[in-house]
Parts: structure tokens; sequence; C-alpha cells
């Protein structure tokens, strides 16, 4: 009897790095480096006996990772649900993994690519992500690594798509009897729950007996006096005696700086809480040799995405400086150039 699985195979292409590059033998087939600077390095491991993997190394870069190589992507066909699970683990506690997630439409234009973030520990761990494509999205594009300085190690890569038995639970209901109860003679403890068909008045006086004794004086600052006690959980700062302590602070200045390659592929930079901050600019110097393109975007939760403004030329050679007019909690900045550019992008607030 021949039976059809659905949605229990891996889909990515050396998904377990099995297979070493063609050309490059110290990297796996179908997959590319992306992000990281000349502080950054990529390790492939396959030694005979032992699990092969990929250890990205990042120290002063805003991410490095890999990513899919273009002809390698996920073909959707007709499931759009599809669940994507990465084995991997950090150097350090406090590292963080990212999954982007490149949506490419009937035409081979690449959408707005989805961002997602985990906390790793020091052992190996499976993180998965659930994601719904639309009906015009035919190829899914991976991409994961680290954020900010560390280092992680990349197990494998899976993804298959999920049938509508994995997404719904059927729940069956069973039938209840409600038996009407017409009168309660006597008030007992109720040992098990009862359904009454119909409200019953209960007729049970009940008698209040209080004493209240309040000083209703009015109050002065000299006779009536208020302590406010803290400590360090707590945002007010006191003395030992009770009294406030204020700090009087001028305005202070964040920055952060991004250095990226610009290419055919839309892209953006770290998502940013501006929230706290009353000012806030990008600078882009061009410090390739071809045009490129940069906007910035809005967005309320970190998730849904707006542009603000138009796309701006930025030549070889220049720098450009890029305000957001308006305002929402989370900004970035997409960039792109019809061939390989480097761009190098501040982020410069005030608060």
């Amino acid at each position: 009897m021949k039976r059809t699985l659905v949605g229990t195979f891996n889909r990515v292409p050396n998904g377990d790095f099995f297979k070493k590059g063609k050309t490059e033998a110290d990297f796996p087939e179908a997959w590319l480096e992306i992000g990281g600077n000349y502080q950054s390095n990529w390790i492939f491991n396959q030694e005979p006996y032992e699990k092969p993997f990929l250890k990205i190394s990042n120290k002063t870069a805003l991410r490095a990772g890999i990513i899919q190589m273009r002809n390698a992507s996920l073909r959707l066909r007709n499931s759009k649900e599809w669940l994507v699970k990465i084995i991997l683990k950090g150097d350090q506690s406090n590292t963080q993994a990212y999954l982007r997630i490149y949506p490419i439409v009937s035409k081979g234009e690449v959408l707005k690519p989805w961002d997602y973030s985990y906390p790793l520990g020091i052992e190996p761990e499976q993180i998965k992500q659930v994601v719904s494509a639309g009906s015009d999205v035919e190829f899914l594009r991976l991409e994961t690594g680290i954020l900010g300085p560390g280092a992680s190690t990349i197990y494998k890569i899976i993804a298959y798509s999920l049938s509508p038995n994995h997404m719904k639970r059927r729940a069956k209901k069973s039938r209840q009897q409600v038996h009407q109860i017409n009168s309660i003679q006597t008030i007992g403890e109720i040992i098990k729950p009862i359904q009454l068909a119909s409200p019953i008045p209960l007729k049970i006086p009940v008698n209040v007996q209080a004493n209240v004794n309040a000083d209703v004086r009015n109050l002065t600052p000299i006779r009536d006096k208020v302590q406010i006690f803290g400590s360090n959980q707590v945002p007010i700062a006191t003395s030992v005696s009770g009294r406030v302590q204020v700090e009087i602070s001028g305005h202070g200045f964040y920055e952060s700086l991004e250095d990226v390659t610009a290419s055919e592929t839309i892209s953006s930079t770290i998502t940013r809480d501006i929230s706290s901050l009353t000012r806030c600019s990008f600078a882009v110097y061009n410090s390739g040799s071809q045009l490129a393109y940069v906007q910035t975007e809005l967005s309320p939760d970190g998730v849904q995405w707006t542009e603000e403004g138009t796309p701006k030329n930025i030549r070889p050679g220049k720098l450009a400086i890029i305000s957001p007019e308006k305002f929402l909690r989370y900004t970035r900045l997409t960039y792109w150039a019809e061939t390989l550019t480097r761009l190098r992008i501040w982020v410069q607030a005030q608060n």
C-alpha cells in the first residue's frame, strides 16, 4: 500500500552541511556568507566521524551570518504554511541569534524580509518559527546568524511545509444534561457544583456592626510630614533619613555604526527602538564604486513596517544624511544597489 507523508522531510538544500562547495571546499554547498566585516570569520568543520557544523565569530559587526544561494531558495508550490527549525548554540549565555526570510514573488521580485531574533545558551538547542506566505509568494530565501559580538555554531537548518492536520486540532464537545432544581430547603456545604435552571432568590438577613475612628483635622506642613523611603529597585532615590535625592542631567547622546554591503537584494539595518530619543538621524557614506539607494522605515511594533519618505540616491564617495520626519517607536534603514558596493551607516541621536 502506497502512503503519502506530508510535511515531514527537510526541504532546505544541504541544510545539514554534509556537502562541500564545488568551488569553495571550505564552505558548505548552497550557502553564502553575509554581513560581518574584516574581523568576522566563518569556520566550516567537516571532520570524519563528527557531525558537520558552521561556526560564525563576530567581533564588531552588527550581524554576521549565512544566506541561501538564490537557486537554493525554498519552493513553496501549493504549501503556504512552513515550519523553520535551526539547531545551534552560542559561546555565551547572552548570545543573540537571528532568522531573516526573504519572500520572492512570481516575477522574481524580492519583498521586504521577515526578521526574528532568539536568545541562545551554551548548549545546542532547537529554535522553531512558523511562517505563513501569501498566495503570490513562490519562494522563501533563508538567512541566519548572530547579532552583535560573540560566536554561534550552526548544526542544521530544517524547513518543511505544514499540513492542515498540524495546524488545527479538532475538539469533541461532550453532551451535558441539565436537571432543573425547583427549590432549596436548607443551606449547607455544597460538595459538588450544581447548575441552576433559573435564579432562586434567597432571603438571608445580614447584620454588620463596626466602629470607625477617623482623624479629620486639617493637615499642616509643620506638624504633619511625609517621608519617602526607597531602594535600588524603585525610581525614587532617597537618603538614609528618608529625604528625596534629585539628580539633574543634561542631554544624552547615542551613536552606533554598521558596515554593510549593498546588493540587488533589498536589505535592512538592525531594528532600533527610538521611543526615548528626541532626535534621530542616519548618516550613510558610500565607500564603493556603484550608486546605492537607501530609505527609512518606521514600525509601531517591530513587525509591520512602512516606508518613510522617498528613496535617496548616494553616489560613490558621498555622504548623505537621512532624518525621519514622522515618529513611530521602531526605525530601520533599507538599502540596495544594482551591483555590490560598500556602505558605512551611522545612527546618531539625542535624548
